[in-house]
């Protein structure tokens, strides 16, 4: 057996499937994987593979496995690992490599092999690490480490570089059979990171004195709901998240002002500025959620809770009291404190009230078509009680998805690309989210231009059986990028009018059944989502449908654009 053996028992043992788009310099890999009996999840492209295996790795909080061939397979899946280093999301790739004889040749050459990259160097500063086994011993402690590493701390992608011949190196029965598998452990520490004890007390000092509190929630929270939602229940506190926190609170708790930012709602940004005390959990505090004006932070006080101390020492926010944590562990230790005797700070909570009723969205076009809040918010309710996941691709209508439904996480989630904002992101992960969940109804809602980015997956959706609900929102523009242009330049050259091809004729010769929609019709949106199998649901949008307001560069959080 050849030395990927490792690989295969420790994928086996895990109970994973391999996310594949193969190649020569993979084939030992597959090899083995197959007579282990690994399922292969064989994808279109690498960029679908890598996105399914996130969707994986999303849904149940334990890496995915991604192996692709070397050189353009391993390029092509760049965009993926990109993805799930900014939004903390654990893989372990593999990419196929020439020989180490090749390898070992002058650094100077531009290619030491055919399809040979240097692709340690490319995906560096991307990934958690990179291994680069120089033989079949060597290749079984990476197996272990780079799993334990994707996993341990802030989550992330870990790549294995697998030369030929280490591949093809020929093992003793008895060294599998004495490999150990990593297996994943649950639960943490109950102290920060490095030793010391979480400072609660400090903590619960600071909201007793704050008139005008919020905890703001990010991705670290996700998986740790349960602990949000105590504390901000007996504590009674307002709640504010980013993108990836959008969830962690039911939509509709009277306590979730909503999310913050770029496009985020205006109240909620007014809130994060006039707050006086804000607890920050699991949230690297980016500049598209704070805005760049930071002088009023300086008024507050900011308690910045993060497992990634490069985030605490390099924050944008000054001064801040900086917390080394896992945020589920810091809450555990908070939430023993008496939260039920904090303020009930009934004239913040009625201020922030008070916002909601005078600020408003303007996301309703003019233009023929339907309107983009009109059509959200009726999907919305036909979906309200039905345990659900939406992804959106990257564009207008991933702001409109997030303005206009509610999500309440586990059970109705979003997945979207928040940290790199990839076109093309919905389709494979709506693909790979049905796959482990095929009971959960699942809808991917896309922009025209986003769509195209990997439509050929399409396939998959018969090859799998994967019933999917595809809502294809087309403006005929790359609105987002079209409307930051028209603001910033008064014009928007190749965003403005954008060409497409017959969406449902493409939809149809992949076997799922398609619709089209020119004005707004109730019964064509609930047949699309009792279709039986697959369905596409392609809507002429409002063109000038804008995503409004937005917050600009050099405004205030209460100084956004509108388009009105």
């Amino acid at each position: 057996m050849f030395a990927t053996a490792f690989i295969a028992k420790q994928i086996k043992k895990l109970g994973s499937s391999l996310y594949v788009y193969p190649g020569g310099t993979i084939a030992p890999l597959l090899h083995e994987c197959k007579r282990a009996g690994i399922e292969f999840i064989v994808p279109k492209t690498e960029q679908g593979a890598g996105y399914m295996a996130i969707a994986d790795a999303l849904h149940q909080s334990a890496p995915a496995f991604v192996a692709v061939t070397s050189g353009p397979g391993a390029t092509n899946l760049i965009t993926c690992l990109a993805d799930a280093w900014y939004d903390s999301i654990p893989l372990v790739v593999f990419t196929g490599q020439v020989g180490t004889a090749d390898l070992s040749r002058s650094q100077f050459l531009r290619q030491r092999g055919f399809q040979e990259v240097p692709i340690l160097k490319m995906v560096g500063p991307i990934t958690k690490r990179c291994f680069q086994p120089a033989d079949g011993n060597e290749l079984g402690k990476v197996v272990r480490e780079a799993i334990s590493l994707a996993c341990d701390g802030r989550p992330g992608p870990v790549l294995i570089d697998l030369p030929m011949n280490v591949q093809l190196e020929k093992i003793a029965p008895e060294l599998l059979d004495a490999f150990e598998p990593l297996l994943l452990s649950s639960g943490g520490p109950s102290v920060s990171p490095d030793g010391q004890i979480f400072p609660v007390q400090e903590v619960f000092s600071l909201l007793m004195a704050a008139e005008r509190p919020v905890v703001l929630v990010g991705g670290g929270c996700r998986g740790k709901e349960a602990l949000v939602r105590e504390l901000v229940g007996r504590g009674g506190i307002p709640l504010l998240s980013s993108i990836r926190g959008i969830g962690v609170l039911p939509t509709d708790h009277p306590l979730n002002v909503g999310w913050v930012g770029h496009t985020g709602f205006p109240w909620a940004n007014k809130t994060l500025l006039d707050a006086d005390c804000v607890l920050v959990l699991g949230n690297r505090l980016d500049i598209r959620q704070t805005g760049s004006e930071l002088a009023h932070f300086s008024q507050k006080k900011v308690i910045h809770v993060d497992i990634d101390e490069a985030e605490l020492g390099s924050g944008r926010i000054e001064p801040a009291m900086k917390i080394y944590a896992d945020s589920g562990e810091f809450l555990r230790q908070l939430i023993m404190l008496e939260l039920n005797s904090l303020p009930d700070w009934a004239v913040w909570k009625e201020a922030i009230n008070g916002y909601k009723r005078v600020m408003s969205l303007g996301d309703h076009g003019t233009a023929p078509g339907v309107p983009p809040d009109k059509l959200l918010l009726h999907v919305d309710a036909l979906t309200r009680d039905k345990r659900s996941a939406v992804i959106t691709g990257v564009g207008s209508h991933q702001q409109w998805v997030m303005r206009y439904l509610s999500f309440d996480t586990p059970d109705k989630q979003l997945y979207t690309s928040a940290g790199h904002g990839t076109m093309g992101f919905a389709l494979p992960i709506a693909l790979g989210v049905k796959r482990i969940d095929p009971q959960r109804l699942v809808i991917a809602v896309d922009g025209d231009g986003s769509f195209q980015m990997n439509i050929q997956e399409l396939s998959l959706i018969k090859e799998l059986g994967l019933n999917v609900k595809i809502l294809l929102m087309n403006n005929s523009r790359l609105g987002i990028v079209s409307q930051f242009q028209q603001i910033t330049f008064n014009d928007d050259p190749t965003t403005g009018d954008f060409k497409s091809p017959d969406f449902c004729a493409i939809a149809s010769a992949y076997g799922v059944v398609a619709r089209h929609m020119e004005n707004f019709d109730e019964d064509l949106v609930r047949d699309w989502l009792d279709e039986e199998g697959a369905s596409l649901l392609h809507v002429r949008v409002q063109k000038d449908a804008p995503v409004s307001p937005m917050l600009l560069g050099g405004q205030a959080l209460d100084q956004m654009w509108n388009a009105g």
